[in-house]
Formats: structure tokens, sequence, C-alpha cells
């Protein structure tokens, strides 16, 4: 079954075959960095973008909040002088109701009076 030249066929093609897969291996191994490089890169890019996104994000709360607490600030000043003409406005409907029941006094006594003198 074997070939009565095997030792002049391993003579020719083992040091082929050996040098065959020591460059297929080399090959397979430059290609493997190669492709770690180049995934290394694209995470890093993926990383990068991730932290532009979540600076960008961080800056875009902090823009909310300190624009919500400007509004509460602007709110509760505006409460305030609400609430401080809220009392102006009730102590003039006070005043007016005061005046309004003199008003209606004075008539109530200028009718009795009518009454009376008739």
């Amino acid at each position: 079954m074997l070939p009565e030249n095997l030792d002049k066929v391993a003579l020719w093609w083992g040091p082929g075959v050996l040098i065959l897969v020591v460059f297929a291996y080399g090959f397979l191994k430059l290609a493997q960095h190669w492709i770690d490089k180049s995934m290394e890169l694209k995470r890093e890019q993926t990383d990068s973008a991730f932290h532009i996104a979540r600076d960008y994000v961080g800056q875009l709360a902090n823009a909310q909040r300190s624009q919500a607490e400007a509004l509460s600030r602007l709110a509760a000043a505006v409460e305030h002088r609400d609430c401080m003409e809220s009392y102006e406005h009730q102590e003039m409907l006070i005043a007016l109701k005061a005046v309004h029941r003199e008003v209606l006094s004075l008539s109530g006594r200028a009718v009795a009076e009518e009454k009376v003198g008739k």
C-alpha cells in the first residue's frame, strides 16, 4: 500500500508541508492579532461615543435642573408676592365690605327715617 519511494516523497514534501503549516499558523496569528486590534479600536470608539453621549445627557440634566431651580425660585418669589398682594386684596375686600355695610346701614337709616317722617 505504501509507495516504495516513501523516503523520497517524505524528503521532498515534508519540509514544504512543514513550511506551509508554519506560514498558515503565522498568517492565522497575524489575522487574529489584526481582528483583535480592530475590535479594540471599535470598542474604544464606542466607549468614547458613549462617554460623549453620557456627558451630553449629564450637561442637559444639569441645565434642566438649573432651569427647574430658577423656575422654583421665580415661583416662590411670585407666590410670596402674590401672598402679599393677596393680603392687600383681602384687606381691600374687607374695607370694601365694611364700606358697603356702612352704606347699607346709612341707607337703611335713611329709609327708616323717611318712614318715621311720613
